[in-house]
């Protein structure tokens, strides 16, 4: 089980996570939104290794979160340059040597054997999702993973990720359009000012867009007073 607890961390003097707690089920798929500046990448980040809490406590199973226990796909992944497919998916197959490339890309469909230079951002995004698979770590952290994927790559990654799950893998992703999470995510939980404000369980999904819409309207006597 994941477990946070009166996390915090700062940038400068303004407080990105305040005093956030959070405790996901494991074995399911959890959603995360916010708007722009919420806190949510920073969280992942925190999550990841990427940057060390000032305050608070990241408990996973039963024990304090070390990096080597999770995986994050970034929003834009990193690639070595020149580097191929295959030799990226190698480095991770290093440390979970029964993970099969081949089989896994027969899902993903990726040219391996050419340089990542020169793939697709949607190509590039499928390969790091295959990388964060190939880990084989029961903490899997994505931000934005449909970003730049196209319809068929989206739905493709909507069937595996809970096929993960159903493994008693805890996932956790973001993204910036909440629709794209009401089909893959047991919970999506909203964050505004670096704490969750609210969590819904998958019959409350319903709800998510006049939450979402009541969080980011703009107030009326601003729109009547422009120009």
């Amino acid at each position: 089980m994941l477990k946070l607890e009166d996390l915090c961390f700062s940038l400068g003097k303004a407080l990105v996570i305040d005093h956030l707690n959070w405790t996901p089920d494991p074995g399911k798929v959890h959603g995360l939104v916010g708007m722009n500046g919420s806190g949510k990448t920073t969280l992942f980040n925190l999550l990841s290794g990427m940057l060390v809490p000032q305050s608070g406590s990241v408990i996973f199973n039963d024990q304090p979160l070390k990096p080597d226990k999770c995986a994050m796909m970034e929003t834009t992944p990193f690639f070595y340059p020149m580097i191929s497919g295959k030799e990226y998916l190698e480095i991770f197959r290093l440390k979970n040597p029964g993970f099969d490339i081949a089989t896994w890309n027969g899902l993903f469909h990726l040219p391996l054997s050419e340089v990542v230079d020169n793939y697709s951002t949607g190509m590039q995004k499928r390969l790091a999702l295959l990388g964060l698979i190939a880990t084989g770590r029961l903490l899997l952290i994505l931000d934005e993973p449909f970003n730049g994927l196209d319809f068929e790559a989206v739905r493709m990654v909507q069937q595996i990720i809970p096929a993960l799950a159903a493994k008693g893998k805890t996932i956790l992703l973001s993204s910036h359009i909440p629709e794209s999470l009401t089909s893959v995510c047991h919970t999506i939980s909203f964050i505004r000012d670096g704490k969750i404000d609210f969590t819904l369980q998958k019959d409350e999904f319903v709800k998510l867009p006049e939450l979402i819409d009541a969080e980011s309207k703009i107030p009326a006597d601003i729109l009547q007073n422009m120009n």
